[in-house]
């Protein structure tokens, strides 16, 4: 990866950072008002008038809170969702780290490979999953050979182990 393309993951990172820390700030704010008063039952009544129960939790609302949030936590009120507000900003939490987290792909070889064929799989791969992948070799002779290459959820079994095993199950349903 270029140092180009690190910088502006990095700037790209932290401005998420700072749009997640604003929304969950915000969030955060209105839920434990709503907790504080037994205003969120009234909030969540759809009989109420629409217009009254977004006044009430526009008072709620944190001056300079973005007209996104706004918008969103509006939503809410119209839809009866008021309650999800604590669960929504653990989900945000959970988006960011895991968008954060690097993939790691394991690559299991019949035999240790050599460094021009680790560059050749890491380029392949890179090229296909993206940047930011961990790289881990393994050697595990009862593969016989050929690969095994997991990344993330994603797995490509191209070992001898693995074809005759799928031969012996094709031909033992053909003999039963």
């Amino acid at each position: 990866m270029s140092t180009q393309r690190m910088k502006a993951d990095r700037y790209a990172q932290a401005i998420l950072e700072a749009i997640v820390e604003q929304w969950q700030e915000t969030l955060s704010s209105v839920a434990d008002a709503l907790a504080q008063g037994n205003t969120l039952a009234a909030l969540n009544d759809s009989s109420a008038e629409l217009d009254g129960r977004l006044a009430q939790l526009s008072k709620l609302v944190p001056a300079g809170a973005s007209a996104e949030v706004q918008n969103f936590l509006n939503m809410l009120a119209q839809e009866g969702d008021l309650d999800l507000l604590d669960a929504v900003g653990v989900s945000l939490r959970s988006s960011l780290s895991d968008q954060a987290m690097p993939k790691e792909a394991e690559i299991v070889s019949a035999v240790e490979l050599g460094e021009a064929e680790k560059e050749q799989l890491r380029q392949q791969l890179t090229a296909k999953h993206g940047d930011g992948l961990v790289f881990t070799f393994r050697v595990d002779p009862a593969l016989m050979g050929g690969l095994r290459v997991r990344v993330g959820d994603s797995l490509i079994d191209h070992t001898v182990a693995s074809r005759l095993t799928a031969l012996r199950e094709v031909i033992a349903s053909t003999v039963r």
